[in-house]
């Protein structure tokens, strides 16, 4: 059972949560002047947000989910567009206390799915195009366990112009690794394929 406080250890929490709070300090160094006042570890958390709301500093998930709602039926908006849902989220951010774009964004879709509404997702990345010099580096390597530096000089040299972002770094990385794999290959008599 959870040990209760008085009302004055309570106060003295709050105060020191107030102080470390206008002090500019962050959340964690907030929690540990919480427990020197007298706060359990295991409650710490819970009161940090209940004094966060009380405080004024942030809203209650029901405060949120009202200020949601509000602002998708004030708007009239069409969640399924970017324009739609960038203007309810814009809407909640400004309304809101202490709510981000992305904690927006989040609110919104976690309405629109409790809703079972349609809900714009920003259209997923096709990912970046890996560079393939260590693909290259490592089928010239297993080819040629005996390649000297010229050999790897001459892997990186074959990537196309702007695909060479960094060569003398790849040269260092790698040169230990064409190192290791050649002493491998000289201890077990490996040959080249």
């Amino acid at each position: 059972m959870a040990e209760e406080k008085s009302g004055d250890e309570l106060n003295e929490i709050l105060d020191a949560f107030n102080t470390a709070i206008d002090a500019g300090k962050e959340e964690d160094d907030i929690k540990m002047a919480m427990i020197g006042a007298g706060a359990t570890f295991k409650n710490v958390t819970r009161l940090y947000n209940d004094y966060l709301v009380q405080t004024g500093r942030a809203m209650t998930k029901e405060a949120k989910a009202e200020l949601v709602e509000g602002a998708v039926t004030a708007k009239g908006a069409d969640l399924t567009t970017e324009d739609g849902f960038g203007k309810v989220q814009a809407a909640v951010v400004k309304g809101g206390t202490n709510v981000s774009e992305s904690s927006a964004a989040a609110l919104i879709r976690a309405f629109a799915k409790k809703n079972e509404m349609e809900c714009y997702a920003k259209p997923k990345g096709t990912g970046a195009v890996r560079n393939p010099f260590v693909t290259n580096f490592h089928e010239a390597l297993i080819a040629n366990p005996h390649m000297d530096e010229d050999g790897l000089k001459a892997v990186i040299a074959a990537l196309e112009p702007q695909q060479q972002v960094n060569p003398t770094r790849w040269f260092n990385q790698h040169n230990a690794i064409r190192r290791m794999v050649n002493k491998i290959a000289v201890e077990n008599n490996i040959k080249a394929a």
